[in-house]
């Protein structure tokens, strides 16, 4: 499995198991996992950064502060390698649903150009 999709510190963990029930090898990791934690707690600015250079998507449910220092970096020229937020309709506890939409869209979506890229789930 290439890992391309992170879940950042504020989803569940579970939200990773939940999509490797449903898709073995999905490629997903949590934060706390990816390279032994050691971005937990920076900035998002820097943690973008990070993830443009290594290629890996994030997904999250901070709308606000995610969406604007991901186009902040898209804007500044630097960019970033994507994100995927889940919207206010889309509970923070409910992983079966989160999972789902999330693995039925990365079937399609995971050849994309994800560069510079946020998309919102549920899509409209």
């Amino acid at each position: 499995m290439k890992l391309r999709l992170l879940a950042d510190e504020n989803t569940s963990h579970r939200l990773v198991a939940a999509c490797r029930r449903l898709q073995p090898n999905f490629p997903m990791e949590h934060l706390a996992e990816w390279r032994e934690g050691s971005y937990l707690s920076v900035k998002d600015p820097a943690l973008l950064a990070t993830l443009r250079e290594a290629g890996i998507i994030l997904v999250g449910f901070d709308r606000a502060s995610m969406a604007m220092h991901a186009g902040n970096l898209t804007r500044e020229g630097l960019g970033h390698a994507g994100v995927i937020l889940f919207r206010r309709s889309v509970p923070a506890l409910a992983y079966g649903r989160q999972a789902k939409l999330l693995v039925e869209f990365w079937r399609q979506a995971k050849h994309w150009d994800w560069a510079d890229r946020i998309e919102y789930l549920p899509r409209p």
